[in-house]
């Protein structure tokens, strides 16, 4: 009587032990150390540069009212040294 209930009670226990102590499998998605603070670091970066538009937004440190002015070239057109003439296409001679 003994082995009528020792042999299956042995089966389930090999079949079942697998399950109960076996590995559970690791999640691939972990990060490391360093990815997560480089993580952090881009986030805090996005914060601080919200932040610093929230500032311009207010108190802007650029004003764009002259944008649309037209080049002054005045001042590129001032001789500082002798006019070079240009010689025009060059002429080919025959030898």
């Amino acid at each position: 009587m003994k082995t009528k209930w020792f042999a299956p009670a042995m089966g389930a226990g090999l079949l079942v032990t697998p399950a109960i102590f076996g590995q559970s499998p690791k999640k691939s998605s972990a990060m490391s150390d360093d990815m997560r603070r480089a993580i952090s670091f881009e986030r805090y970066k996005d914060v601080a540069s919200a932040r610093q538009a929230r500032k311009e937004a207010v108190h802007p440190s650029v004003t764009y009212s002259n944008a649309d002015r037209a080049a002054d070239r005045s001042r590129d057109e001032t001789t500082q040294g002798k006019p070079v003439k240009d010689p025009g296409p060059g002429r080919k001679q025959d030898r």
